[in-house]
């Protein structure tokens, strides 16, 4: 071999031996790094045949950042960057491996490489000889030796996935045996056998079933101290016996996907993604029906097919994107999730505001150029509707739940008291097997027999910890409900009111789940009027109406009833608290529909429409009416001052009935004779002016 090397000596030029030598150096994974280490041998060695074409050892660059490193891309390789960028300064005269493959698996940045060279006029070197990227026929020989390369990647490639293939479709592919099983000797997945384990896995799912959301499962599991049995520590490191643990929150998450607890092999169950700009990639996990590999009823399962596919779809469903049902959450919004806008049929959104909750529409801000729907309700008006609807349902079941709430609280007790007798199981093995090991010890070894007794004792504490922990548990609550406590639930359960008001938001959250599908909500016009259709669980569906508050009077569908009267009240020369006090008696609401009418309210009601504004404050005048403004333009004097003559009775004048609006009486001779006062008074004001001037000629007459 290093006579082929040295075959072609007019290829090492002094200018290339003036420069420094790089020997690059790389396995493709970890693995072959540790298990096939005459291949990194047989790399490092080259070192001596880099020697015998005249470079010196101390001019030899060892290139090896990239060991475990795949070639198929340059993206995580720090020494393949390294070694471009000291071609690029001119530092390396020949690049050295073991073969082409080595250097790089893929075209483009196998390309890169003998084109910089070419341009810094380096050499390429492998076993099987040298080669000057500026010759044609080495080029050739270049471009054929990467495209081999890469094309050798691929091969091992579809090789192995084809193996995998194979396996797969056969059920006897597995990476790792999940949480609560375990490969038999013919490589299958078997339930595990320790009981305790097979309880509490049961119980994992039957949790869920009540939950309803992987988040929520975490949190119950994490408040209620329910440990899972893993046979692998968070490392990753394999077990020789069960450690109890809290599963993480990704843990529980790919537990609830997983169909080995169905007794399903599943292979092909995700595929990955990449983001637009290629920043983030991960992996979405798909339907069965576009699995690779799916076969149900392969081994022996926790739970059923249907019941894995309901799961998948609580899961798919508590994605709130959409139209999807999201789990309940926190809040005072009872129906959150569940109301929709009848006309855009997008969801309606809570919003808070201090102590108020609020139901909105938000086309406006997602839809461009799109008006809003005006779909928009306070949530008390449609929570109490719902509210309303489903203590109407549970009435007539009272019973049922009275013995449905004791079967599921004894229940619960047995779980809980369960855990504790397992424990205390765990703990009694765990000493008689310190105890054996510990007789079975040669006493005159007294160092192994010294920590094997420390061992037993720890035992023997741990197993009396346990049986006061079970002790104190069955003291403080019993597994069987007494005849008191069995009382108490059914006359809670009795009074279904009583015990919804008793319970939590998210408890009753949970209930409108079960019950109702879906609500729609339908504003008519705007206004305070709203069409609730409640979508129950099974198909029915119920039809409500609802009076919402609105922010103006003409939102309210009884507004022109309402102008109606309040006009007339106030044409007859009622003031605003008698208006008022009479609407009230009516029956008639404010629009927020949080208080009764006022004085105020009642006058903006009159001041906002502007028909009643004008009759009441620029009503039709007689022939001879002059309002203040306009007959003190016509005398040509100050309104005060004319207002101070009414004030004194030298002018006919009224009050209208509202608004406090006065109206002067005056023909041609009353005209003639205030221009006569007004020529009299501006001629010499500090002179009273006579009083046939002051007297009016006719009586004063009121004008309707």
């Amino acid at each position: 071999m290093i006579s082929e090397l040295t075959r072609l000596p007019g290829k090492i030029q002094p200018s290339h031996k003036a420069r420094k030598a790089a020997l690059y150096i790389r396995q493709s994974t970890l693995h072959q790094l540790t298990e096939h280490q005459e291949s990194t041998q047989r790399q490092y060695q080259l070192i001596v045949r880099l020697e015998q074409l005249g470079w010196n050892k101390d001019d030899v660059i060892v290139i090896d950042q990239d060991l475990g490193s795949s070639g198929s891309h340059s993206q995580r390789r720090a020494g393949f960057a390294s070694l471009l960028q000291m071609i690029t300064r001119g530092e390396i005269g020949i690049v050295l491996g073991l073969e082409m493959s080595r250097l790089a698996r893929n075209s483009k940045d196998w390309h890169d490489l003998f084109e910089v060279c070419a341009i810094f006029e380096s050499l390429i070197a492998d076993e099987d000889g040298i080669f000057n990227p500026n010759d044609p026929n080495d080029r050739l020989v270049l471009g054929l030796k990467g495209m081999i390369s890469e094309m050798e990647l691929h091969t091992m490639k579809v090789r192995l996935q084809r193996g995998r293939m194979n396996k797969a479709r056969r059920g006897e592919l597995f990476h790792d045996a999940p949480v609560g099983f375990i490969k038999n000797e013919k490589g299958q997945l078997d339930l595990d056998p320790d009981q305790s384990a097979q309880g509490a896995l049961r119980e994992f799912f039957r949790s869920f079933e009540v939950v309803g959301s992987a988040s929520g499962l975490f949190h119950y599991l994490a408040e209620n101290q329910i440990k899972m049995p893993f046979r692998k520590d968070p490392q990753g490191r394999h077990l020789t016996e069960i450690q109890w643990r809290i599963p993480k929150k990704t843990s529980v998450l790919e537990m609830l996907h997983n169909p080995t607890y169905a007794g399903t092999y599943g292979y092909g169950r995700r595929k990955n993604y990449h983001s637009k700009n290629r920043k983030k990639q991960g992996a979405k996990h798909l339907p069965p029906d576009q699995w690779t590999v799916c076969l149900v009823d392969h081994f022996e399962g926790y739970i059923t097919w249907q019941q894995y596919l309901d799961n998948l779809q609580r899961l798919q469903g508590n994605n709130s994107r959409g139209k999807r049902t999201s789990p309940p959450r926190g809040g005072q919004a009872l129906i959150s999730g569940l109301v929709f806008c009848a006309m855009c049929q997008r969801r309606l959104a809570p919003t808070y505001s201090g102590k108020n909750v609020s139901y909105f529409c938000n086309r406006h801000q997602t839809m461009h150029g799109v008006t809003r729907c005006g779909t928009a309700l306070v949530s008390r008006v449609i929570d109490g509707l719902v509210t309303t609807q489903i203590l109407k349902v549970l009435s007539p079941s009272s019973l049922e739940l009275q013995f449905q709430v004791i079967g599921d609280e004894v229940q619960r007790r047995e779980t809980v008291q369960q855990q504790y007798v397992h424990k205390l199981e765990r703990a009694t093995y765990a000493v008689d097997l310190a105890h054996r090991r510990y007789e079975a010890v040669d006493p005159a070894n007294r160092l192994v027999a010294a920590t094997l007794e420390q061992k037993w004792e720890q035992a023997l504490a741990e197993k009396e910890a346990a049986t006061t922990a079970l002790e104190e548990q069955k003291r403080l609550v019993s597994t069987t409900l007494s005849r008191q406590e069995q009382e108490e639930m059914k006359a809670a359960c009795a009074d279904v009111e009583n015990l919804w008001d008793r319970a939590t938001i998210l408890e009753q959250k949970q209930l409108v789940r079960f019950l109702i599908e879906k609500v729609n909500v339908q504003v008519e016009n705007n206004s305070d009027q709203v069409v609730v259709t409640i979508q129950w669980t099974g198909g029915f569906e119920s039809v409500h109406s609802v009076v919402r508050p609105v922010h103006r009077f003409d939102q309210l569908a009884c507004y022109d009833e309402l102008l109606k009267v309040a006009l007339e009240l106030a044409l007859k020369g009622k003031r605003s608290p008698e208006i008022a006090a009479e609407l009230n008696a009516q029956g008639y609401r404010t629009p927020r529909r949080q208080r009764l009418f006022s004085a105020s309210v009642t006058a903006k009601l009159l001041a906002d429409d502007k028909s009643a504004y004008t009759q009441l404050h620029h009503p039709e005048l007689g022939p001879n009416d002059w309002e203040v403004k306009r007959l003190a333009d016509e005398i040509s004097m100050p309104i005060k001052r004319l207002k101070d003559w009414v004030t004194k009775g030298w002018a006919h004048a009224t009050q209208r009935p509202f608004g406090r609006t006065w109206v002067i009486w005056a023909d041609e001779q009353e005209l003639s004779r205030l221009k006569q006062l007004r020529a009299r008074q501006a001629g010499n004001n500090n002179s009273n002016p006579p009083k046939e001037l002051t007297r009016p000629g006719i009586e004063r007459r009121v004008t309707e």
